[in-house]
Parts: structure tokens; C-alpha cells; sequence
């Protein structure tokens, strides 16, 4: 089954209703994913009466979310996995309406589950657009900060001779590394290309290590991690690849989170 091929039904319709049409029931598991509490911990912070609390405690409870603990309410396993994934929603909401100009006319049905629902990693990224007075802004800022990076990792789903040469020039001048996810055609493409040289050189030093994909992935991003900044770059729903906008973070504890994700999913 891919990641698409949702098994959906009434039952789970039902469940995504319960949780998610009632702002109080969220509040309220929300204050007991940050810690225990007993009934007037909830009533204090909620601002709700005794009688409604107890009242909503007891449908949880019966639906195996929430438990009883003496005096203190918990959430099950069941209610913690729940209210994390509705945390993620929430969060994945609000990234996408910050940056929703990036990925209108971008996402398809091939961009990776993994990475639609990481999207709130991207919550504190700008978008780096071209503009009348600099029309190839987004490769500028990507070459100024990809020039001071020492440990990179790229997807690369075309070939750019402009971005290529930028992360080949910090190899050289930095000594750095550069984990590289592309296909096979891409491969043979910079080997016929002004770059090969150096290219081939940066491999044979051990900076350069190629992860080829299988014959048929497709790639639908042009992704840069390194230790100082995260971009990615998105390609139009038509097939064709669009620089005129980046996202970019610089937010080391989201570039840190976005670096583990491309090393758990860098073949998806």
C-alpha cells in the first residue's frame, strides 16, 4: 500500500471528528500532554466548570485516551500518539499558511509523505524570492551561505551548473563533504559537463559520496542541509524546475531536525 492508499471509513471520519470539532476536548488534552493534572489543575487553567471537565474525562476515559491515576488524569499511549499527531497537524497548518506562496502550483501527489508531514520544520524558514533589483536573488543567497558551509548533503533532481559549481567551490576552498542523492542520468550529465574535473576529483578525495536513487524514483526537490542552513527548492506541477524561490531555514534547531530527516528519507 502506498502512502496515499488510506484505508478510510466512516469510523475513521467519526474519530477525526471527535477529536478535532471541539476546541475544549483539544484544550484539554493539550494540558495533560504537558503533564498530569488533577481535576482542579484543569479547572484552574481551562476556566471550565467541575461538572463539564468530569464530563469530558469520562468520554476520554471510555475511549481508552485518558486514564485515571489517584487523584491525577493521564493520557494512554493511545492518547499520547493521538495528541501528538494533532499537535503536528496544528503546526503543519500554520507553517503551510506562512508559506503557502511557495507551495502553491509545487506539490503533487509525489512529494513524499515524509515530507509533507515534517512541513512545520520549515515554520521559521523565509522564502527567498527573485525581485526587480536582483532577478537571480535566491541562487545569491544560496551561494553566500553554501560558500561557508563545510558538511553538505544534497537532492539533486536536475542539473544546475550554477548551484552545482557554488557546492563544488566550497569543497575546495572549505575541504568539506558532500553527501549527494541523485540519478544515475544526472550523474552522467555533470560527467559530460564543464564540472567533471573537478567533480571527479572532489570524489576521488573522498569529499564527494553519491547515493544513485533506483531507476524510476523521482525526484521532486532540489534539497541543500548543512550544519548552518537548510533550502529547498520545489518543482513545478508541470515537471519543470523553479528557482525563482526558496525556502530557507537558518533556525539551527530546525537545521539540525531537517538534517536527520534527510538522512532517514533521503531515498523517498
Amino acid at each position: 500500500m502506498g502512502d496515499y492508499e488510506v484505508l478510510f471509513n466512516q469510523e475513521s471520519f467519526d474519530n477525526i471528528q471527535y477529536f478535532l470539532t471541539s476546541s475544549f476536548r483539544i484544550g484539554l488534552l493539550l494540558e495533560l500532554y504537558e503533564s498530569n493534572k488533577t481535576v482542579k489543575n484543569l479547572k484552574d487553567t481551562l476556566n471550565k466548570s467541575e461538572s463539564n471537565i468530569l464530563h469530558y474525562l469520562k468520554d476520554l476515559q471510555e475511549k481508552e485516551v485518558v486514564k485515571r491515576n489517584n487523584e491525577c488524569y493521564t493520557l494512554t499511549s493511545k492518547g499520547y500518539l493521538i495528541v501528538r499527531h494533532i499537535i503536528k497537524f496544528i503546526n503543519n497548518w500554520d507553517s503551510i499558511n506562512s508559506t503557502l506562496d511557495f507551495w502553491n502550483n509545487h506539490v503533487d501527489a509525489s512529494l513524499s509523505l515524509s515530507s509533507i508531514l515534517n512541513i512545520s520544520l520549515w515554520d521559521t524558514g523565509e522564502l527567498v524570492t527573485k525581485d526587480n533589483l536582483d532577478y537571480n536573488k535566491p541562487s545569491t543567497v544560496y551561494t553566500e551561505l553554501i560558500s561557508k558551509s563545510k558538511y553538505i548533503k544534497v537532492i539533486l533532481p536536475v542539473l544546475s551548473i550554477y548551484h552545482l559549481d557554488a557546492i563544488l567551490s566550497s569543497l575546495e576552498n572549505n575541504g568539506g563533504t558532500l553527501d549527494l542523492v541523485t540519478s544515475n542520468i544526472l550523474l552522467r550529465n555533470i560527467y559530460s559537463s564543464d564540472l567533471k574535473e573537478r567533480f571527479f576529483n572532489l570524489r576521488a578525495n573522498g569529499q564527494i559520496k553519491i547515493n544513485a536513487t533506483l531507476p524510476g524514483t523521482k525526484l521532486n526537490k532540489f534539497w541543500t542541509c548543512t550544519e548552518n542552513f537548510s533550502a529547498l527548492y520545489l518543482i513545478f506541477d508541470t515537471g519543470l524546475y523553479d528557482d525563482s524561490i526558496m525556502l530557507l531555514t537558518k533556525d539551527i534547531s530546525r537545521v539540525n531536525k531537517l538534517n536527520e530527516l534527510f538522512d532517514n528519507y533521503k531515498f523517498i
